[in-house]
């Protein structure tokens, strides 16, 4: 029992990995989503920061000049303010008026259309603020000199944008903290659930095949000795024990399919899947169903796990035969695509088919079936879907109700060059997978 458990763990820990994966996508977008949320607040207050300091600027700037307007003296003691008064054609000039100024070209329109004017003129590489307006038959320029408000904004913007580059350090640390606590629970509870279903399939496996065995041997030495109406119950009893011996089968390999590809090797689908023909054709007679293979003798070979690709094909068959009527037939075909890059394996049946609205949810996990013979939960097909995306390829379902389906299989094919190829391939195909819909049992 304690094998079996620390068996189910370790396996059950390999197989973590999609979890963790995805685990960790998501505290990374959350990390940014968070320290996104952060940075946008920081740049806002900034900008509001700096608008309100430059619109304060503004206003001193204009109170400076009014001010400055209203002394009527062109030697005014602000150091940073020069006053000029044009009268009769003749401009007064403060001491030590800075070169350029005043604006001949501003008092010139002024007094001839009387309208007061604000204009910022650069000279020598200094921003001014120049206010003209005339009263009476007198024009008034003030002038004031920016290059301190200037280098003040510029320290306030450095300033902001230093502290918004500290910020957005501190958003992506406090990101990636709140998304680590937000996300430890989750990551605990997926780890607890797949332990459970390792370790319940494990424990409940050798029971329900004594349980199976027992049927079995049951069957064959009474079935002669009792009447039809019990024979029939045990022999059900016998298929319901295989049943719920294949559920556990499908659990474990829930558990456990995801497991790195340390030990894919050259798998040939063709082979595969003249086995998986010949292990359901009785079956398949049983329910008045033919079976038919088309392959190519050439070995059609893909990069995999052989257990879990044959469980694949055995769902596919088990999936088609549940849902298909007496008379009817089902077609395995295999062959290749994409010059050879790529390995099809489609499963056609005639049975019920299923309403196209549905491929959605074809594949998803406890999906019920309102029809067939087969098993009527999802999760034969659900762990289809699972097999295929851990080995790199895509799953698809079409099908029509009464017109039966089709189920394909596309597995990148083992080039020549092995493993590395085919590692190349799975992640290409993983690509694309991420952008499909998943589809879905019947």
């Amino acid at each position: 029992m304690n094998g079996r458990t620390g068996n189910g763990r370790a396996a059950n820990g390999r197989a973590a990995a999609p979890e963790r994966r995805v685990l960790r996508a998501v505290r990374i977008r959350l990390t940014l989503q968070t320290a996104g949320v952060i940075t946008v607040v920081v740049l806002l207050l900034g900008c509001l920061t700096y608008c309100l300091f430059a619109r304060y600027q503004r206003a001193e700037v204009n109170r400076s000049l009014q001010y400055a307007l209203r002394s009527n003296r062109p030697g005014h003691d602000d150091p940073c303010t020069w006053l000029y008064v044009e009268q009769a054609g003749r401009i007064g000039r403060p001491a030590q008026s800075p070169a350029g100024l005043p604006l001949a070209d501003a008092i010139r329109q002024t007094s001839l259309d009387h309208r007061t004017r604000t204009v910022s003129a650069a000279r020598d590489g200094t921003h001014y603020a120049v206010r003209t307006e005339q009263r009476g038959n007198e024009v008034f320029q003030a002038v004031f000199d920016e290059r301190y408000l200037r280098s003040a904004r510029h320290q306030v913007l450095l300033t902001l944008l230093t502290a918004e580059l500290v910020g957005l350090v501190l958003a992506l640390v406090t990101g990636a903290g709140l998304a680590r606590r937000a996300i430890t629970p989750l990551g605990r509870a997926l780890t607890r659930q797949r332990e459970f279903v390792a370790d319940a399939s494990h424990e409940l496996r050798a029971p329900l095949t004594r349980l199976h065995t027992r049927a079995q041997l049951l069957a064959r030495q009474r079935s002669g000795n009792l009447a039809p109406e019990t024979a029939g119950e045990l022999e059900r009893l016998v298929t319901g024990s295989r049943e719920l011996a294949e559920v556990m089968d499908d659990l474990l390999l829930s558990a456990s399919l995801d497991a790195p590809a340390a030990g894919r090797s050259r798998i040939d689908m063709g082979a595969l899947a003249e086995a998986a023909v010949e292990a359901e054709r009785q079956r398949a007679a049983q329910a008045q169903l033919t079976l038919h293979l088309t392959r190519s003798d050439e070995p059609i070979e893909v990069y995999g796990s052989a257990s879990p690709l044959r469980r694949v094909l055995a769902a596919l068959l088990d999936n088609a035969i549940g849902h298909s009527i007496p008379g009817g037939s089902i077609r395995v075909a295999l062959r290749t695509s994409d010059e050879g890059h790529a390995v099809e394996v489609t499963v056609t049946d005639s049975g019920i088919g299923f309403d196209p609205a549905d491929r959605r949810r074809i594949f998803e996990r406890l999906t019920h079936s309102g029809e067939g013979r087969g098993r009527r939960y999802g999760i034969g097909l659900a762990l289809v879907r699972n097999v295929v995306e851990a080995h790199g390829g895509t799953v698809s379902a079409t099908g029509r109700p009464g017109e039966g389906a089709e189920f394909t299989v596309r597995l990148p094919a083992a080039g020549d060059s092995g493993s590395s190829r085919s590692a190349t391939l799975r992640h290409g195909y993983g690509r694309s997978l991420r952008h499909r819909t998943r589809r879905p049992t019947r």
